[in-house]
């Protein structure tokens, strides 16, 4: 019987579930470090420079090294064990244990003789006080000691463990081109309009192109090679810069023409006169005139007609 009672209380132990809650707390940055790699493919990549009316494109092939910043940081993960039905199974268990020792303590204080209200059919009388209070003393015990122990194993595995490890995060990402060496080739202009224009070949690493010629080329993009060549944004910007500004600077400065056009299409000289600002961004490119003349054409497109009276104000 003693062995079934303890088979009993290691079952009622063993099963007791425990709810586990993890949560990561980041801890102070321990150091910090960069790690650089060659990603190993070279690519064409071209530079723009200008000194009108010439347009230099110069060639480097250049490897693409990838730079990672990194952060070393402590980390400190936390377990939390509880059981919900811990503190209810201690209550409980301990209340019937001891209501159900309280009785089996206390038999010797009911009375032993039968109960003489009852027979059954064997001409016995009932259970005295004291096998009724041993009986319930007895079972109460039985329920109420692996209740009382669970809840106490439970509450003493209950509590949280703190483990601190090492963490890394990767903070920035870069990507910049890398030992960079001049390039000579075929280069071809690409993506325009009509037939391809006549490849060409560069001279130490660099193809000149002038402003007439780019006015009557047709283009979006270079290959050197047959590789499409990488151009940064404001490479992009000054090619298309020095495109526009060829066609707007090739036209003679005509004032009263733009005098005309002021008056009959403003908004479109003012997006002339933008066009020709832009052009200010290359040097030595002959921009003054034009934008005098349009200035001067806005200004007088504002202004009233010759030969016109404005009208009186009623008195």
């Amino acid at each position: 019987m003693k062995r079934l009672g303890v088979a009993v209380l290691v079952l009622a132990v063993g099963c007791a579930p425990l709810d586990v809650e993890r949560r990561t707390e980041r801890g102070p940055v321990v150091r910090t470090y960069t790690q650089e790699k060659t990603l190993g493919e070279r690519l064409p990549f071209a530079d723009i420079r200008v000194q009108w009316p010439q347009l230099s494109v110069s060639f480097t092939t250049a490897d693409i090294c990838r730079t990672e910043h990194h952060e070393e940081y402590a980390e400190e993960v936390i377990s939390t064990r509880y059981s919900q039905g811990a503190a209810a199974a201690v209550s409980f268990g301990g209340i019937l244990t001891a209501v159900g020792g309280g009785l089996l303590l206390g038999r010797s204080l009911f009375s032993d003789s039968p109960d003489r209200s009852a027979i059954d059919r064997e001409g016995h009388y009932g259970a005295s006080s004291r096998e009724v209070a041993t009986g319930w003393g007895a079972a109460l015990t039985i329920l109420g000691v692996p209740a009382l122990v669970t809840g106490l194993v439970m509450l003493s595995r209950s509590g949280e463990d703190r483990e601190t490890r090492k963490a890394d995060e990767m903070v920035a990402l870069r990507e910049v081109p890398c030992q960079a060496k001049p390039s000579d080739g075929v280069v071809e202009l690409a993506g325009g309009s009509g037939p391809p224009p006549q490849p060409r070949l560069t001279s130490n690493g660099t193809l000149v192109l002038t402003a007439d010629e780019v006015r009557d080329l047709s283009f979006t993009g270079l290959l050197l090679d047959g590789t499409p060549v990488i151009l940064k944004e404001d490479e992009q910007a000054r090619l298309e810069t020095f495109r526009t500004c060829a066609t707007l600077l090739a036209a003679p400065v005509d004032p009263e023409a733009l005098a005309r056009e002021a008056k009959s299409h403003p908004e479109r000289l003012r997006m002339k006169r933008d066009l020709a600002r832009a052009c200010t961004t290359l040097p030595g490119a002959p921009v003054g005139p034009l934008l005098e003349a349009i200035d001067a054409a806005v200004g007088g497109g504002d202004a009233p007609a010759s030969g016109t009276t404005p009208a009186s104000t009623p008195g």
